[in-house]
C-alpha cells in the first residue's frame, strides 16, 4: 500500500480487505520479522516509561521505528501504536516484566 492509498478513504471494509490481502502475500519469515519488530517497539516503549534517562535512550530508536511504520502501511503503523499502548499499560499496571 502506498501513500496514495491512504487518502482514498474507503472505510473500514476496505481496510480489513487490504489487511487480509497483505497477510496473504506474506510468508513465515516476513511475519516473524514483523513480530520481532513489534516486540522491539514494545520494549522501547516500556523502557521509555521507566524515567527520564531511559526515555532519552529510547526516544530516537522509537521515533525511527514509528517513522518506518508510518511510511510502510497503515496496518503496520496501527499495530506499532497498539504495541506501544499495550506495553505502556502493562508496565504501568505492574503486569510487564520491567
Amino acid at each position: 500500500m502506498v501513500d496514495g492509498d491512504r487518502t482514498r478513504g474507503g472505510g473500514p471494509a476496505e481496510t480489513v480487505y487490504v489487511l487480509g490481502q497483505e497477510m496473504r502475500r506474506r510468508n513465515a519469515s516476513t511475519l516473524a520479522m514483523d513480530v520481532l519488530y513489534l516486540f522491539t517497539t514494545a520494549f522501547l516503549a516500556t523502557l521509555a516509561v521507566q524515567g527520564v534517562r531511559p526515555a532519552v535512550v529510547a526516544a530516537l530508536p522509537l521515533l525511527t521505528f514509528l517513522y518506518f511504520a508510518w511510511r510502510s502501511t497503515t496496518a503496520f503503523l496501527v499495530a506499532n501504536l497498539l504495541a506501544i499502548a499495550l506495553a505502556v499499560i502493562a508496565t504501568e499496571t505492574g503486569i510487564g516484566p520491567l
